[in-house]
């Protein structure tokens, strides 16, 4: 059984030396001995120091004497085999700055469970709870469909979003201009395709927001509306099962702060 596990926070000055050596000693005190004999061709104690050097090793106790040597490497990337006579593990740590992987294989869960444990003991691993009422990661893809003006005022505005969506890992995706109410067979598909609508409120005739808001919202889409605060555009006009916040004109980034909340959490 393999059981993997992944932690996006742990201590920016954590000692990366005694971290690893708790992990194999607690595996020494469970009985283990590390397998350095095994011919796995992923058993590796890789540190990654810059983009152009790197350095490996074959065994954890070669790898902990280096590591007193580079307390700051840019990634860490580790596999080893432990066993005693009745079982074996198979452990693999990786840690970078964004966080740790951590894997295990091995037949015995509450050996298993056991590791784990000490894993996010020892490195101080741990996910923050995400707020209640933010969207989870998982209940939406991070695809946007950008609605906005084509005016000039308008693709400013998109471009400052795309830029901010981008940055934060969103596919982006826009439709082309038009004025009439029906909504363009390619535009449709691009709305289709993503699971969230983005929708930016400028000067000038809003019937085709109405009708790309009214499309997305018949398809379930995630809805969220971006709007000019000095235009006469009521929340209430198209229901309220969507996401509405205000800008001052001119200025969308004013609106980050909020958008960052609406969205789906990382």
């Amino acid at each position: 059984m393999t059981d993997s596990r992944k932690y996006r926070v742990y201590p920016n000055d954590l000692d990366l030396r005694t971290a690893f050596s708790g992990v194999y000693e607690h595996l020494q005190r469970s009985g283990f001995a590390e397998d350095t004999k095994c011919h796995c061709e992923y058993v590796t104690f890789r540190l990654t120091l810059s983009d152009d050097r790197s350095l490996s090793t074959r065994t954890s106790q070669e790898f902990l004497n280096l590591l007193p040597q580079y307390p700051r490497p840019q990634a860490i990337s580790t596999h080893c085999h432990w066993q005693k006579a009745d079982a074996e593990i198979h452990l693999s740590i990786d840690l970078r700055r964004s966080g740790i992987d951590a894997s295990i294989t091995a037949f015995d869960l509450m050996a298993l469970a056991g590791l784990h444990d000490k894993i996010a003991e020892v490195f101080g691993a741990r996910n923050p709870e995400v707020e209640k009422g933010r969207v989870a990661r998982y209940e939406l893809r991070p695809t946007v469909f950008l609605a906005h003006r084509f005016d000039e005022q308008g693709r400013r505005y998109a471009d400052a979003l795309q830029r901010f969506l981008r940055r934060l890992g969103f596919e982006v995706l826009e439709g082309e201009g038009y004025e009439a109410r029906d909504i363009p067979e390619k535009v449709a598909d691009r709305i289709r395709s993503q699971d969230i609508l983005v929708c930016v409120v400028s000067e000038g005739d809003a019937a085709w927001i109405l009708s790309e808001i009214a499309f997305a919202k018949g398809l379930q889409k995630y809805i969220v509306i971006l709007v000019q605060d000095d235009l006469p555009f009521k929340k209430g006009i198209i229901g309220t099962d969507y996401e509405h916040m205000t800008f001052p004109k001119g200025f969308i980034e004013k609106a980050y702060t909020d958008l960052l909340y609406a969205l789906p959490s990382k």
